[in-house]
């Protein structure tokens, strides 16, 4: 009976909050309405979902393979076809459609998470609402949560260690200690998922760092948390490897990439030895050291691949899937390309709000500047690294920095607007919030057809190419 009443507390208290939010409810809606519409269309293999079904098929059939990322996200593509039933033999000579739910999940859960973020670091309703909505129709994002790669889940994991610990640094009881684990796994999963996953840990640490030079704590309580910042995402990035070995004890397509010491460890290699024995350690560090190199030395180029510096304003898109040509001439064809009016009009957002700045000389609120700087420096931290790489790369690789990016821009104009849950939103403020995302809206539908497949006469096509670099 305590069991029940409990319950129903929870429950009543949970619905009391989401009546307050009833634009949460809306964006989560959107979300889900987004990235789930159409999901298994096409019933193709798209873009890299080659590489991603077979890497989580192998996890079941026992194959060694070899992918220049860490294995993570197929091992959790791996875990969840389990759930979708899905057999190794038809993700390998399928499509295995089915998997894409799972990404599109980690997608959904982006718009949210953004809102949190937001709410977190002061942003008042309707701003945190902007950039939410921002992200729901962002065509290039939804397009990524639509198909079965891990860039999703990179992001879900790299913004959720952020919110977690923003979590952790605004509780005062022993809360503190689980959003605090959860910022560090999230953080530790993110890098077990792609080595960019990394700038989760640095901000993380960063952030962690500052609050030791600006608050009063004691000493146990700072080497306690260092200690679970340190030994959390450790111990995700191993027991991921640890897990990929345990579940690929049989020769496959990735045994070249190794040392015959280890090759003799898998069974049905020309090289297996039953009495061999490798450590972990040693084939954690072989596969680390082969992931590096490979990272290092790819030398395969791309039609649609582009430049660290041409992606704040989105200068080259990526063609993902290309369709029959329909008998009157029409074509489906899905292409990744952000939303123009938000990629575009958060840099213009920007200009206008800096230039303000400068000419009237006003001053940010303190906690405003602090929430700039921590957006700014997460910015760089996520984009500066790719200036010295030499492989080739794509507009995806931008999308941590441009969440940072839309974060700086919404706290700039939190602050400009002189919007706070405080102070109720004038008439004209509502309309200029309407207004912003009646834009966003339009955008995203008039670039939808590319981002679901939905056919367009050659002429149609062309009038979504704004400009000469996206064709």
């Amino acid at each position: 009976m305590l069991v029940e009443d409990w319950s129903f507390c929870v429950k009543l208290r949970l619905m009391k909050q989401l009546r307050w939010y009833p634009e949460l409810i809306a964006l989560i809606a959107g979300a889900a309405l987004t990235r789930f519409w159409g999901l298994f269309f096409p019933n193709a293999v798209v873009f890299d979902e080659v590489y991603f079904k077979a890497f989580a098929a192998h996890y079941l059939d026992g194959k060694y393979y070899f992918d220049i990322h860490p294995p993570l996200g197929k091992l959790l593509l791996a875990a969840f076809s389990h759930v979708y039933s899905l057999s190794a033999s038809s993700m390998l000579n399928g499509t295995a459609v089915g998997l894409r739910v799972l990404p599109a999940l980690a997608g959904l859960m982006l718009v949210p998470l953004m809102w949190g973020i937001l709410r977190r670091l002061g942003a008042s309703r309707p701003l945190a609402f902007l950039g939410a909505l921002a992200v729901l129709l962002d065509n290039a994002v939804l397009t990524e949560s639509r198909f079965i790669l891990t860039d999703s889940m990179l992001l879900l994991f790299g913004l959720g260690a952020v919110y977690f610990y923003l979590l952790a640094r605004a509780s005062k009881t022993n809360w503190h200690w689980l959003w605090l684990s959860l910022a560090a796994l999230s953080a530790g999963s993110a890098a077990s998922i792609k080595w960019t996953g990394i700038n989760a840990i640095a901000i993380v640490g960063l952030f962690w760092i500052w609050d030791q030079l600006h608050r009063q704590l004691r000493w146990p309580k700072r080497i306690g948390e260092l200690a679970i910042l340190v030994i959390l995402p450790i111990s995700v990035y191993l027991g991921a490897f640890w897990l990929h070995f345990e579940l690929l004890p049989n020769s496959g397509d990735g045994d070249a990439f190794m040392t015959t010491t280890f090759q003799s460890t898998l069974k049905g290699s020309p090289y297996y030895n039953p009495n061999a024995h490798l450590s972990f350690i040693n084939k954690f560090v072989q596969l680390n050291v082969e992931m590096y190199h490979a990272n290092e030395t790819l030398t395969a180029t791309h039609p649609y691949g582009s430049r660290w510096y041409t992606w704040p304003l989105e200068q080259r898109g990526i063609y993902y899937w290309e369709g029959q040509v329909l008998t009157d001439g029409r074509q489906g064809n899905i292409y990744l390309l952000g939303n123009p009016l938000i990629w575009w009009g958060v840099w213009v957002a920007l200009f206008i709000g800096l230039s303000y700045l400068w000419v009237t000389g006003r001053k940010l609120r303190p906690a405003t500047l602090t929430a700039l700087v921590a957006a700014g420096v997460a910015y760089s931290i996520n984009l500066l690294p790719f200036i010295g790489v030499p492989r080739v790369m794509f507009l995806y690789h931008y999308f941590f920095s441009w969440f940072y990016c839309l974060i700086f821009t919404i706290m700039l104009w939190n602050d400009l607007s002189g919007l706070s849950d405080k102070r109720r939103p004038t008439r004209i403020q509502w309309y200029i919030v309407g207004g912003i995302a009646a834009g966003m809206l339009l955008g995203f539908l008039y670039f939808s057809p590319l981002t679901y497949g939905t056919p367009l006469s050659p002429t149609g096509i062309q009038a979504h190419m704004w400009l000469r670099t996206w064709r």
